[in-house]
């Protein structure tokens, strides 16, 4: 059994702060190892499980998810070169690390297709393909020969959620998917958006069951960002300012009345004890 180092619910809120995409991980923030332009040495990227994060997947797939992050906000001039084959690389060596952490071959074959997909979604959606490979071949074209992979990804995972436990790890990584903005076969059906958002829900709760420890993120959809992102609620207004002042002033209040009660009282006492005489 792998070790489980906190909470994935935890994690997953913690993504939510700021943007959809969140903070993942300190590593979203610092410049992209390996994918530096050419002139600034050799590469020095290495693909290792971090220990940060319980699921191995998740942890194993953080420096390409962040690079998905970070390049997303490029422009094609500033894009790094090469940077298709260097994320083929990339997959290669984590399908190795997950081979050593004992994973099912049909298990890691599902987790590179939904990888790969997301990748591609995220690079066709923000122009990528204007400057590098992905114009002549996609990852789920070179990995698995398919050009779209946005319906057979909810059609696994129908498949997955009928053994949760089994495939625990994978789900999560999905969720995680789903929560930095991949939405397959939704991704163009704005109508479908409700539609999405119930499968959204219900792989939470899935979740939520086999882990049974943090409640459900409070989220809603930004109608107004294509793609369908999520960001936190506001929670804190001004009427809920104003109502919390209001609340504290009665609290005063009343202890204003309580401590003049009891002095009004004291002062009675000392009358009466005087007039006694």
């Amino acid at each position: 059994m792998r070790a489980r180092h906190q909470s994935f619910f935890s994690s997953c809120r913690s993504n939510y702060a700021g943007s959809p995409a969140g903070r993942l991980s300190a590593d979203f923030q610092s410049p992209l190892p390996g994918y530096e332009s050419e002139g600034e040495g050799q590469r020095q990227y290495q693909l290792a499980l971090r220990g940060n994060n319980l699921n191995p997947m998740i942890d194993a797939a953080t420096p390409l998810l962040g690079m998905v992050m970070r390049v997303a906000g490029m422009n094609s001039h500033a894009m790094p070169e090469h940077l298709f084959t260097q994320v083929v690389t990339d997959v290669q060596a984590m399908e190795q690390l997950l081979q050593e952490q004992g994973y099912e071959p049909g298990v890691i074959i599902s987790f590179r297709y939904i990888l790969c997909t997301f990748i591609d979604e995220a690079a066709l959606g923000n122009g990528w393909s204007n400057k590098n490979e992905w114009i002549k071949q996609s990852l789920l074209v070179h990995f698995h020969n398919e050009a779209w992979g946005g319906e057979k990804v909810f059609i696994l995972l129908e498949r997955l959620i009928r053994e949760p436990k089994r495939y625990q790890d994978l789900l999560e990584f999905l969720f995680l998917c789903f929560s930095l903005g991949f939405r397959g076969r939704y991704k163009v059906a704005a109508q479908d958006q409700g539609e999405f958002e119930q499968i959204y829900r219900r792989l939470y709760h899935i979740l939520h069951k086999l882990r049974g420890d943090a409640p459900f993120p409070l989220l809603h959809q930004d109608k107004k960002n294509q793609g369908g992102r999520y960001q936190l609620i506001k929670r804190l207004t001004i009427r809920h300012i104003l109502s919390g002042g209001i609340v504290v002033l009665v609290m005063f209040y009343l202890f204003y009345l309580l401590r003049l009660d009891s002095q009004t009282q004291d002062i009675l006492h000392q009358l009466n004890r005087l007039l006694a005489r």
